[in-house]
């Protein structure tokens, strides 16, 4: 009987974990893909947010952010990059997609930031008319204890340009 009560304790702790995670919903995966409106009655088309795990820590401890206008650009912030092999084929390849005719009409914005959890996904909710790129922090109930790093993508039309952009966590 005591075997019985433990192995179904098991259980449930195994089938807890496994709800948590499933419950997840809309966090994003570490190579997942979004869109996003700008506010402020903006006309342009909703850009393309990339979600990329790059390494298990070693980040900035704040968001920081870079606007990438060329390759060369591109090329320089990748090779800054303290990437763990682990996922830096990844990214490699969804780097790999913008040329010099991307970048003729457009930019990047790449986000960079780490966090105390691999289990943390982030959400961006909008890119106000001022340069605020708003984040969402996508918390799970229960996370794990590796830390991560992550670069968000973020794909903007060149007229929508800002000289600053400033990133807040939500």
């Amino acid at each position: 009987m005591k075997r019985l009560i433990i192995a179904g304790m098991v259980l449930l702790v195994i089938f807890t974990i496994f709800a948590a995670c499933a419950s997840r919903g809309d966090n994003n995966s570490e190579d997942s893909r979004g869109t996003l409106s700008l506010s402020s009655d903006s006309s342009l088309a909703a850009p393309d947010v990339q979600y990329i795990r790059v390494g298990s820590g070693f980040g900035p401890r704040n968001p920081t952010y870079t606007v990438i206008s060329s390759v060369n650009e591109l090329n320089q912030f990748s090779n800054n990059l303290n990437n763990n092999s682990f996922w830096e084929t990844e990214y490699r390849n969804v780097i790999a997609n913008y040329s010099n005719v991307y970048f003729a009409d457009n930019f990047l914005v790449m986000v960079q930031l780490e966090e105390n959890s691999g289990s943390n996904r982030h959400k961006v909710e909008r890119i106000d008319r001022n340069g605020d790129i708003i984040i969402e922090q996508l918390i799970p109930e229960i996370g794990t204890a590796d830390m991560a790093t992550w670069v968000i993508i973020i794909e903007l039309n060149n007229s929508f340009k800002r000289e600053q952009f400033q990133v807040i966590l939500k």
